[in-house]
């Protein structure tokens, strides 16, 4: 089994491109590989991140490698959307009970818990759902161009250093001599960040 595997690999080796062009001119596998002291810089792109997070929320936060903001968005997203089908789903139903209602056919009423409601309620309630509904696509439509807001600027800051500690001193000034508010000696305390 073994030499039936090796020589399959070695058939897929000849038949390969790669492996064709290294028989041909000669190339060396460690001419491939890159030198041990040599670093290989990899340009980190806003653009990448901000085209990444508009395809795919959060995967302008992954390749940022700000992992903890891709639950966030999709908390942000999954609830304006969440919130968008239930305001939908009960303004449908508000709907329905309405045209069941309002149609001509004296036959058809509303659905059981709609039809002791009155008309204008009816029409109020419906009103107030699809108002919901709108603010739920506004604030899910602001999530997702906040994701990729977000991406962008973190991207720009990617390689911001921040490393330095911050630090609060404290100083202690005495102006017994004079001071800037006239010749009255002053005590003070200064904080400097």
């Amino acid at each position: 089994m073994k030499k039936l595997s090796l020589f399959l690999l070695f058939f897929i080796g000849l038949i390969s491109p790669t492996f064709s062009y290294e028989l041909r001119f000669g190339l060396q596998l460690n001419d491939l590989k890159a030198n041990k002291d040599s670093v290989i810089v990899r340009k980190h792109s806003p653009h990448k991140a901000t085209i990444y997070s508009a395809v795919l929320p959060g995967l302008g936060q992954a390749y940022n490698r700000k992992y903890w903001k891709i639950p966030i968005v999709y908390a942000a997203l999954g609830v304006s959307t969440y919130f968008m089908i239930m305001n939908a789903d009960s303004m449908r139903q508000r709907q329905d009970a309405l045209k069941a209602m309002l149609d001509s056919d004296p036959n058809t009423l509303p659905a059981g818990k709609y039809a002791k409601i009155p008309e204008s309620v009816l029409k109020a309630q419906r009103n107030y759902y699809r108002t919901n509904r709108d603010y739920s696509i506004i604030a899910m439509a602001a999530f997702y161009v906040l994701n990729i807001v977000d991406a962008a600027v973190d991207a720009h800051f990617y390689k911001f250093n921040i490393d330095q500690p911050l630090s609060l001193r404290r100083e202690r000034k005495f102006y017994l001599a004079g001071s800037r508010v006239g010749n009255v000696p002053t005590l003070g305390l200064s904080y400097r960040f």
